[in-house]
């Protein structure tokens, strides 16, 4: 396999090392550097310990509102020194991708082949650990095995009618001889006629689970059953995922060394290589997805290109990556909230390491709403530290872990804390300061402040270094604001959700995102960044700079005051911020998304089976082996199953579902199940008004061996779409089964047994929590927009 720009080995000796005196000196640079951060980071710490001593030996503490003073203080700095570890990572990572990339950056665009020596020399000279090849164009290289390995792809599907087929059709066109497509579906909508039309296709092998048994996890597992015994390698992609042609060939050649003579030989070590999860389909959506997408760029291009850099632990995100299929066989998949992260302390455990690239880039969706957002975060959150405090012992005590990675996996460790231990650590600083002026002794104010600062800056400018990095546009940059404020908006949702995961004994239920399939923005592959060389040192060959004019009194005295009017606004900003996490946070706590009548809903029973009492239902699927039945009777008999306590929110427009498990019935059964649901103001659904179906739709069938539905289990859907249904906070969603008896054997309706056995479950259709709180945060981007304008103009009449 070549690029078609030259020798194969070429290429292949790209792989190897760099000569034994610049390895050795890149090692000293980047673990002095390393060193150089954690005395930093260990500072504040230090610090505030001595100032405590000092306190309690001079007893500077003498009544309650001193204790309550420096007891505020000590949270404050406490907090934000531990937070500051976390900016001085950002920081660091920052610094050393952005000037590598600046002294190490070649003088052909992105779009060049360059000189006799390529760019990816020159730049795999200065960082080739955080990017270790790439030609000028960007498309990567390719390595020569003699053969091509054989690949398979998996996909796990959950209800993505709006994105499925537009993954499938990438994957279709991959620019690989030797792979297949293996895709398990779980859903309940329109995905599953979308898949049987790719049902036998060449490469394409489509698989339906009825349940969602260990959710993605569970998914990948089947997979992994019918994977061909050739693959070599296997590829993760999120239905939402939209690859390249060359995706297979840009991730291959991680898995493999080549010496100076271009021998290749297998990385042992490597037993999977993440990419970049490239949110850009859908970027300019909304304030939110620039956001995000920008949030994305500052960890993809930045933290992890620095981790793979160092040699730290990195972990597997999910979609976009791939791994050895002889590794995944022996570790197996996990059925955790966060599969990914479980796979990535399993592979570590035993010694495995994960590489990365940013040059496999995968094009996929931005989230597009808050709540979904949130709800998105929650799982990973609770996922995340569930398997922290799982793996805990194992990765800390594992001799195959090295020092550097165990202290990657403490960082980890509090990763979705941090935004928390910002939030409480400044407030708390801010009312010892600005209301009791009480100080620890050996930090002043000025101290206090710069940790502040120092703390607010270091997400934001990881970030908009991730937007440079890729050379973005400039419209992409505001996105770094939308990401300051989002990731204060999630704190309370995020610590909720990290504290649940580290308390609980089992993971909670899994939520899926849902995509819209939206497409706002023309996607190429990502350019080698040759941007910031020009900005900082002038373009090369380009002949003399010009020398810079000097600016008028009357200019900088117009500039003066335009910087006094930016910092009262800026003061108002930093208040709207600040009234926004207020507001989400005393929302937060009167918001349970873990209790929003998602889909699907299964029905319950108490007490022995399969005479059951007090119907209920949920998004649990039932385990008990003697399902709970009832049986139908010729006058009707009549069950209301019961979803109470629910919080504020509204079950969307659209179609209702209902799969029913039956058994029994002899001679010509004719049996009718009619179907009905409503919501209770209490928290009890006796006396409920079924509003659902709508007149004149109808919700009924028949059953058994004379009626419509010879075979357990069916589905009966609506009629029609359904009017919207608003739940009220503390009120109940109500569901009314009617089995009727007509003629021949009596059968019975089975429910709450296991998944796939008599699991009969309600589908409404998406359920929306409100968003009301949201409003604040345009508060705190309606200025910063007016003034990133304001500040263009001020350059434009400068530069006339």
């Amino acid at each position: 396999m070549s690029d078609g720009n030259g020798d194969p080995l070429k290429h292949r000796s790209r792989l190897g090392p760099r000569p034994d005196r610049g390895q050795l000196l890149w090692s000293l640079f980047l673990n002095g550097l390393v060193v150089f951060a954690i005395v930093i980071a260990i500072i504040p710490i230090a610090a505030l310990v001595r100032g405590v001593v000092d306190l309690v030996a001079h007893s500077q503490a003498v009544s309650g509102e001193d204790a309550v003073a420096y007891g505020l203080a000590f949270v404050g700095l406490f907090f934000g020194a531990i937070f500051f570890t976390y900016a001085i990572k950002y920081y660091l990572g920052t610094a050393i991708v952005l000037l590598t990339t600046l002294f190490a950056g070649g003088r052909n665009g992105g779009n060049g082949n360059g000189s006799s020596q390529s760019n990816d020399d020159r730049h795999a000279a200065g960082l080739s650990r955080i990017s270790r090849a790439s030609n000028g164009n960007g498309n990567g290289y390719h390595i020569d095995l003699g053969y091509h390995p054989f690949v398979s792809i998996h996909v796990a599907a959950y209800n993505e009618k709006r994105v499925i087929e537009r993954l499938l059709g990438c994957l279709e066109q991959l620019d690989y001889p030797e792979y297949e497509v293996v895709v398990v579906d779980d859903s309940t909508d329109e995905s599953v006629q979308i898949l049987q039309r790719w049902a036998g296709r060449s490469r394409f092998k489509i698989g339906h689970r009825t349940s969602r048994l260990g959710f993605k996890g569970g998914a990948l597992r089947e997979a992994l059953k019918v994977m061909d015994p050739r693959a070599e390698y296997v590829v993760i992609f999120d239905a939402d995922s939209m690859p390249f042609p060359d995706s297979i060939e840009r991730f291959l050649p991680y898995f493999y060394h080549a010496d100076a003579e271009g021998e290749v030989t297998r990385r042992d070590e490597i037993a999977a290589v993440q990419s970049y999860q490239w949110h850009v389909l859908n970027k300019s959506e909304s304030w939110l997805t620039e956001a995000v997408r920008a949030e994305y760029a500052g960890s993809y291009m930045v933290e992890r290109p620095f981790q793979d850099a160092v040699g730290s632990l990195k972990m597997i995100a999910g979609t976009a990556y791939m791994v050895r299929a002889d590794i995944l066989r022996e570790v197996g998949w996990g059925t955790s909230l966060t599969e990914d992260w479980e796979l990535t302390l399993k592979l570590y455990a035993r010694g495995y390491k994960v590489a990365y690239t940013p040059w496999a880039e995968t094009p996929a969706e931005c989230v597009s709403t808050f709540a979904r957002l949130a709800r998105q975060r929650m799982r990973w959150a609770e996922g995340h530290t569930f398997n922290v405090r799982r793996w805990f012992l194992p990765i800390m005590l594992s001799p195959s872990v090295s020092p550097l990675e165990k202290v990657e996996f403490l960082f980890d460790s509090a990763y979705y804390l941090q935004a928390a231990l910002f939030a409480a650590g400044t407030f708390s600083w801010l009312l010892s300061e600005v209301v009791f002026r009480a100080h620890i002794p050996g930090w002043t104010a000025a101290l206090g402040w710069s940790l502040i600062f120092s703390n607010i800056l270091a997400l934001p400018l990881m970030n908009l270094g991730g937007l440079i990095l890729e050379d973005a546009p400039v419209r992409d940059i505001q996105g770094v604001l939308g990401a300051v404020v989002l990731s204060f908006a999630l704190v309370p949702f995020q610590g909720w959700a990290a504290l649940k995961g580290l308390l609980e004994k089992e993971e909670g239920p899994w939520f899926r995102t849902p995509k819209t399939g939206i497409i706002t923005d023309p996607v190429t592959h990502l350019r080698r960044l040759h941007m910031l060389r020009r900005w900082l040192l002038g373009r090369r060959g380009g002949g003399a700079r010009k020398p810079v004019a000097a600016v008028p009194r009357a200019t900088a005295v117009a500039n003066a005051r335009a910087r006094v009017s930016s910092k009262w606004i800026g003061w108002f900003v930093a208040g709207s911020m600040l009234l926004a996490f207020g507001a989400l946070a005393w929302g937060a706590s009167r918001v349970t998304l873990v209790q929003a009548a998602g889909n699907p809903l299964y029905l319950h029973g108490a007490g022995t089976a399969p005479g059951c009492t007090v119907p209920t239902m949920d998004q649990n699927i039932g385990t008990r082996g003697t399902p709970c039945s009832i049986q139908s009777s010729a006058g009707g008999v009549t069950t209301v199953f019961e979803f109470t306590n629910l919080p504020l929110q509204t079950v969307s427009a659209g179609i209702w579902a209902f799969t029913m498990y039956w058994t029994g019935g002899t001679g010509a059964t004719n049996d009718t199940v009619t179907l009905s649901a409503g919501i209770s103001l209490t928290a009890s659904c006796v006396g409920f008004v079924a509003t659902v179906p709508n007149a004149p739709s109808t919700w009924a069938t028949t059953f058994g061996s004379s009626g419509a539905n010879t075979v357990s289990p069916f589905t009966v859907s609506t009629s029609a779409s359904q009017l919207p249904l608003v739940i009220p906070a503390g009120g109940s969603l109500c569901l009314q089964v009617v089995l009727t008896h007509n003629t021949g054997g009596k059968p019975s309706m089975t429910f709450d047994g296991a998944a796939g056995l008599s699991d009969t479950r309600l589908v409404p259709p998406t359920t929306v929590v409100p968003e009301s709180l949201i409003g604040w945060l345009g508060l705190g981007l309606l200025v910063p927009l007016i003034t990133q304008r304001r500040r263009v103009m001020s350059v434009l009449r400068l530069r006339k």
